[in-house]
């Protein structure tokens, strides 16, 4: 085309039609400059194309970690219920102070150990965040066009790395709670604990081991602090299983209006 132009330019300086030669040079420099512009229009395209469907697996690898985060957070939830339940039992049968349900406990040593062990434990959630952590080490956050959802993601990931704050005071407290029983743990210690060490106890008076557990103020103190520890626990995951949901329906939205 521009050698077919570059003919006829020379054609017309030849004839003196110097006229319609700035005519077809200055058709020439439209025809090019417009050829750019859709080059360039054509690149853009490609580019925005390659963009969003790296969006879109970029998306699709936080849907399938977040789903499993979810999947895992309601298996902790489901563990951390179950601590406070059993510690509600423990703090319950305190403050009754009632000799019948020590009795009872005298004849299930195994069902005292069960419930110590539960009640004074806790659970920590353990997160997918491959894709994420990839994303950001990798500079690519602003791939993702939907704003909130960097934003819920960006809050999510704040709130998890930060971990909770009472990590340490429940650890301290374990251990304090720890030191009230351990000159009774032999003697309380369920069929699991003698059969897998083989351990035979010596004869005991399980009353007096009930009593003197269930009467000791100083391990319940402790016992009723930490269970406001783990209370507030359960509840920062059961936050944490809303944002995981708020993420997930943000995702599926963005793909889905592909």
């Amino acid at each position: 085309m521009i050698k077919f132009f570059r003919h006829i330019r020379q054609k017309q300086i030849m004839e003196n039609r110097t006229g319609k030669y700035l005519k077809y040079a200055i058709g020439e420099i439209i025809l090019v400059v417009i050829g750019i512009l859709i080059a360039l229009q054509i690149n853009t395209w490609n580019e925005n194309r390659k963009a969003k469907n790296e969006e879109i697996k970029i998306l699709k690898a936080l849907q399938a970690d977040f789903m499993v985060s979810k999947d895992r957070i309601e298996g902790t939830i489901k563990s951390q219920s179950k601590v406070m339940r059993y510690s509600k039992t423990l703090i319950n049968i305190h403050e009754r102070q009632d000799k019948t349900e020590f009795h009872y406990y005298d004849t299930h040593l195994d069902s005292l150990t069960y419930l110590i062990g539960y009640g004074t434990s806790w659970y920590r959630e353990e997160l997918v965040t491959g894709a994420y952590n990839s994303l950001t080490s990798a500079g690519k956050i602003d791939l993702i066009q939907n704003e909130n959802l960097r934003n819920l993601l960006a809050q999510f990931m704040a709130d998890y790395e930060l971990g909770f704050e009472d990590q340490e005071n429940s650890m301290h407290l374990l251990q304090e709670l720890n030191k009230e029983t351990n000159h009774l743990f032999l003697k309380i210690a369920g069929s699991y604990f003698r059969d897998k060490f083989d351990y035979k106890p010596r004869s005991i008076d399980s009353l007096a081991i009930s009593e003197s557990f269930f009467t000791n103020d100083s391990y319940f103190g402790n016992l009723f602090l930490k269970s406001f520890d783990e209370f507030n626990r359960l509840k920062r995951q059961e936050d944490m299983r809303n944002q995981i949901q708020s993420i997930l329906d943000s995702i599926k939205q963005e793909l889905g209006n592909e």
